[in-house]
């Protein structure tokens, strides 16, 4: 997904869930936050899922650096059946 999709979204309103992939220092140190992103590292995420706690019925956009990790966690969950998108190029774009 690409950032002014992902901006046009937050504006509407979309039911979606961010999740930013980072770890917890490099996600309290944004400056320019996604408004209603929650943090959930990237190696928590995979735990997350398998407990069952994050919803499959509502659209999920990964955040993270630039880009990288947060496409591993979209292909890895896609492949579990969630519906979910990366952000392109992370939050280096999103600046």
């Amino acid at each position: 997904m690409k950032v002014d999709e992902l901006k046009q979204k937050i504006e509407q309103g979309d039911d979606m869930l961010i999740l930013d992939v980072r770890e917890k220092e490099e996600f309290d140190a944004e400056q320019d936050p996604i408004p209603g992103a929650q943090n959930v590292p990237m190696g928590k995420i995979f735990v997350e899922a398998a407990q069952g706690t994050l919803p499959k019925d509502k659209e999920i956009v990964t955040v993270c650096a630039s880009g990288s990790r947060c496409q591993i966690v979209a292909r890895e969950l896609k492949e579990k059946g969630y519906h979910i998108e990366e952000l392109e190029g992370g939050m280096k774009e999103w600046r």
